[in-house]
């Protein structure tokens, strides 16, 4: 697989370069993901896809008993080296957060996220009364937690939470976000954790352009 990889990251890079005056949907990128040895990890889609399904957007990049999740659905899929992506999760979609569970045994591995900056918006439910709804930002750069950002849902008492790192920010009506958790960033998924005897809302996400740089090239765990 690395051996595909390398020349495929190759043409990418020269695509970008060769992109750079043009139009941030006509630009490509990737990001490199670490994952650990029996590790989970969360993450969201940065990037556009004119297919969705499990095997277009991961590929074969993953070992024999690695499992991907819907963390809101807990819909799953699991990869067979024979077989490959085999389960009721058959495509992942933007705006969704979904954790990677690497399977004991199979060592630490880097994978990537590859992909067009075409910014996608997305319609999601966020649950009331002191639920968590995990979600995601379809951006290749980092969107400021403002107060804008879910538009005037908010409750007082609001958490957003990075999913990863733990970092969070709280909601203050009248203040805003506050805390350490200053930014959403691409491919990363947070629990937006809701104050008790606040109501559901529906949250429609309109995005905006990413950068058109070569700093789309990330390195992330």
């Amino acid at each position: 697989m690395k051996k595909i990889l390398l020349p495929l990251l190759l043409i990418l890079a020269v695509g970008m370069l060769a992109a750079v005056e043009s139009e941030p949907s006509e630009v490509v990128g990737y990001f490199k993901k670490t994952i650990n040895d029996g590790g989970w990890q969360a993450i969201s889609l940065p990037f556009a896809y004119s297919s969705l399904g499990i095997g277009d957007v991961i590929g074969t990049q993953l070992s024999e008993s690695d499992c991907i999740i819907d963390i809101n659905t807990a819909t799953s899929t699991i990869y067979y080296a024979d077989f490959g992506w085999f389960g009721e999760l058959e495509s992942m979609d933007y705006g969704t957060a979904y954790y990677i569970n690497r399977a004991i045994g199979n060592g630490v591995t880097d994978y990537f996220l590859l992909g067009k900056v075409d910014p996608q918006g997305f319609t999601k439910t966020i649950l009331g009364n002191g639920a968590f709804t995990a979600f995601g930002l379809n951006e290749a750069t980092e969107i400021e937690l403002t107060d804008d950002l879910f538009g005037t849902n908010e409750s007082d008492g609001d958490v957003i939470i990075d999913i990863n790192s733990a970092a969070s920010s709280t909601y203050y009506s009248g203040f805003g976000w506050f805390g350490e958790l200053t930014q959403i960033s691409p491919t990363s998924a947070y629990f937006y954790n809701s104050a008790l005897g606040s109501s559901d809302f529906i949250w429609t996400y309109e995005p905006v352009r990413s950068k058109t740089s070569t700093s789309i090239n990330r390195v992330s765990k």
